[in-house]
């Protein structure tokens, strides 16, 4: 069956056993983990996390259904864990049917699939099996991600006004998990605990030097998608001084890219550009959507599939200590403005 992102926490929240796989993805990668995270949740905290790779689960088709199956050594709930980076998740096809079709599976298996839309083959088996649930996530409008942070600010004792909220929302593209650490640092800040009550304002959320505003990130990630060379050098020594080569900037990156993969879908079936984008209504900003028309016809699918993973591994890299994060992140702009470029 196939539920709503935003309805489906509720009906996540307490474990069906009859549920034998959960399917979550889509452009909002935070929003498909904090699904993940629910249905792991309402196995308990001393549950066993299995993690299976794509490659392995490739080479041997019944390796889900088998651990599905399984018994822990030490007897408990256990839950399996497939994580698909990039592309659609065709490649898990077969290893699904195997699980559903397994005389029975104990444990839940939740896939998580960056490139997961409607059409997608894992989406269509899901829907027509009850014994599978799945949920799409978008990035949330703007009214909704301040009501997101209005939310993770109250369970960390902060009252956000609609101007701090709504910054906070383009500073960090509707991103759930940026949102989420920027509040934890205005917490911080703010010497806030769960127990009080404590005003947060604009101010104090840019004393804290929060990141560069998202919309002066627009005209690097422009420069980037739809290949403007010439106009790169400026865009990033502008971020740099401002110390914003950083993660919250591969993330915008990563969320542009999502974004056009899952428009050009319309595109490779035949819509035009303009169609496509015109059809998006208020989800695209109204400044960007020239731009984005532009971008559709300078990528595919399979090579915007190739960006994401790409911006997913220098994530990692930028993570890893004694990293030369903002020299990572100019070189990966850099390849892919010229592969637009081409």
């Amino acid at each position: 069956m196939i539920l709503k992102a935003h309805e489906a926490s509720r009906t996540l929240i307490r474990l069906n056993p009859d549920i034998r796989l959960y399917l979550f993805g889509g452009p909002d990668e935070a929003g498909s983990r904090a699904l993940r995270d629910i249905v792991a949740s309402s196995l308990g905290e001393k549950a066993e996390r299995i993690d299976l790779s794509t490659s392995r689960i490739k080479e041997d088709p019944a390796l889900i259904a088998d651990e599905a199956a399984a018994i822990g050594l030490f007897g408990g709930a256990r839950w399996v864990s497939v994580s698909v980076n990039s592309g659609s998740g065709d490649e898990l096809l077969v290893a699904v049917e195997n699980l559903l079709n397994a005389p029975a599976a104990g444990n839940p298996v939740i896939v998580t699939v960056i490139g997961l839309t409607t059409k997608s083959r894992l989406t269509k088996v899901a829907e027509r099996d009850n014994r599978c649930i799945a949920a799409i996530s978008y990035p949330p409008e703007a009214r909704d991600a301040e009501q997101i942070i209005s939310t993770l600010a109250l369970a960390l004792g902060l009252e956000i006004d609609r101007k701090t909220g709504s910054a906070i929302a383009a500073a960090t593209v509707r991103d759930r998990g940026l949102m989420a650490r920027e509040i934890e640092k205005l917490a911080l800040y703010c010497d806030s605990s769960p127990d009080t009550r404590t005003r947060a304002s604009i101010a104090d959320w840019e004393a804290i030097g929060a990141g560069v505003d998202g919309a002066d990130m627009g005209p690097l990630i422009n420069a980037t998608f739809g290949g403007q060379l010439a106009e790169l050098p400026q865009s990033l020594a502008e971020l740099e001084s401002g110390g914003a080569l950083d993660i919250a900037l591969v993330r915008s990156l990563l969320t542009r890219a999502h974004l056009l993969a899952r428009l050009r879908v319309a595109v490779e079936e035949g819509e035009r550009p303009a169609q496509v984008v015109a059809a998006q209504g208020k989800a695209i900003f109204w400044k960007e959507k020239t731009a984005i028309e532009r971008q559709l016809s300078h990528w595919d699918a399979a090579r915007l599939a190739r960006v994401a993973l790409r911006l997913h591994q220098l994530e990692n890299a930028l993570k890893a200590p004694g990293s030369p994060g903002g020299l990572l992140v100019r070189q990966a702009v850099m390849e892919i403005a010229r592969a637009a470029a081409r």
